[in-house]
């Protein structure tokens, strides 16, 4: 047999040796802390800082920048560790929002852009946010209505955005948002669409805060920017051509969610045995019933191959932004089916993991009731379930046929 050409999803040693050291700093520093998070409803600055102090704060950012620049996979090991730690997933929304959109500037940012914040972002200063969504549309781009009026050297920026992560994060730690813009308002759809970096400002930021359904210790709000004047040079990539390239941050991000979702469910599934190993129930442990296995084997087999899909979309993702072995549309239909079926299957086995443990699966102290709560954010974040059956139903059936 001839295996030169197979796909071997191995990881390497290094990549085995970040894992042995995230997880490590996980046990050590995020598990205790959990319950103090959702009181706080603040993820920690030590987190923050020992993030940092690990070098997984801007992964992928280069080493002219300061960063490890790390592949995609070795992300999403970072992020599946984290995605086990912390059943709110709060932490991970702050570690993946960061890395993928951080990710965006390194490779289109201008050399002003990335002197001015990439440094900072892998000492955990400066946090890079995503600016997408307005109080009238979501998924639909296209509908926006913030405005990004060329001005000479300068980009006047006036708008809205709304359910917008990290609010307060980058507010008390400083950053900003990559930020989608019309600057061409008169052309049609997506054509007059682009990318620029929105640095934080008390002058020109009017935020409202919102309380999300989980993610306790995740900020999230919405904001108006009011005349706001933007250095020519914090376009990110070409004049109205953000469509095109925003996909790139948001299928990183996707890719990121699969195996975040799949790595948090399977560690409720451990906690759901453990705890039906202890409960006796008609003179039996939980786990004699064959009913309850069954559900235990058909969650776990769903969770470990949706990780497996997560890793293989990242890998994919890797391969075409480095070689540019698959074409875009590869990617995205890849990322669509591990985000499809991660976040839909984890949302399921939590559920499950959660009436395995009674009344007491019911109540605020159950890790899965803080999981359910969160994974669900994942159905609806950096696009819709509906987005991905759309994307996947496009290239299985062909654009010219839909």
């Amino acid at each position: 047999m001839n295996t030169e050409n197979m796909l071997d999803y191995t990881f390497s040693e290094d990549q085995e040796l970040l894992r042995i050291t995230v997880r490590e700093f996980c046990n050590r520093e995020i598990k205790p802390r959990i319950k103090e998070m959702i009181k706080n409803r603040k993820i920690p600055a030590e987190i923050i800082k020992g993030m940092a102090d690990l070098g997984i704060l801007g992964m992928t950012i280069p080493e002219k920048y300061g960063g490890p620049g790390y592949d995609a996979v070795s992300v999403g090991i970072v992020a599946e560790e984290i995605g086990r730690a912390d059943p709110t997933v709060s932490i991970p929304v702050f570690f993946l929002v960061d890395n993928a959109w951080s990710y965006l500037i390194s490779k289109y940012g201008s050399e002003k852009l990335k002197q001015d914040y990439l440094p900072d972002v892998v000492k955990g200063k400066k946090i890079i946010g995503i600016a997408s969504t307005e109080p009238n549309f979501g998924s639909d781009v296209a509908s926006m209505t913030t405005i990004a009026t060329k001005d000479g050297n300068k980009y006047r920026v006036n708008g809205e955005k709304s359910y917008i992560s990290l609010v307060r994060d980058i507010k008390e730690i400083g950053g900003g948002y990559v930020t989608v813009t019309k600057t061409s308002p008169e052309k049609p759809g997506t054509s007059g669409t682009s990318l620029l970096f929105v640095p934080f400002s008390e002058e020109h930021f009017d935020i409202t805060y919102l309380e999300e359904m989980g993610r306790e210790g995740s900020s999230w709000g919405a904001f108006k920017i009011k005349e706001y004047n933007i250095p020519s040079e914090y376009l990110i990539g070409k004049e109205d051509q953000g469509f095109r390239i925003i996909h790139e941050g948001f299928e990183f991000a996707r890719g990121l969610i699969s195996v975040i979702s799949a790595g948090a469910a399977l560690e409720s599934i451990g906690r759901g045995v453990e705890y039906m190993k202890q409960r006796i129930a008609f003179g039996k442990p939980l786990t004699k019933f064959q009913g309850l296995q069954f559900q235990v084997a058909e969650n776990t087999a769903r969770m470990e191959t949706a990780l497996d899909m997560g890793y293989k979309a990242l890998w994919v993702y890797d391969q075409e932004q480095k070689y540019h072995k698959f074409t875009r549309f590869q990617v995205s239909k890849e990322i669509a089916k591990a985000k499809l079926l991660s976040t839909t299957w984890a949302f399921d086995a939590v559920n499950d993991a959660l009436q395995w443990q009674g009344a007491f699966g019911y109540s605020k102290d159950c890790p899965e009731e803080w999981a359910l709560r969160g994974i669900r954010s994942f159905q609806l974040a950096e696009g819709s379930r509906e987005i991905m059956k759309q994307i996947i139903a496009r290239e299985t059936i062909g654009k010219d046929f839909i």
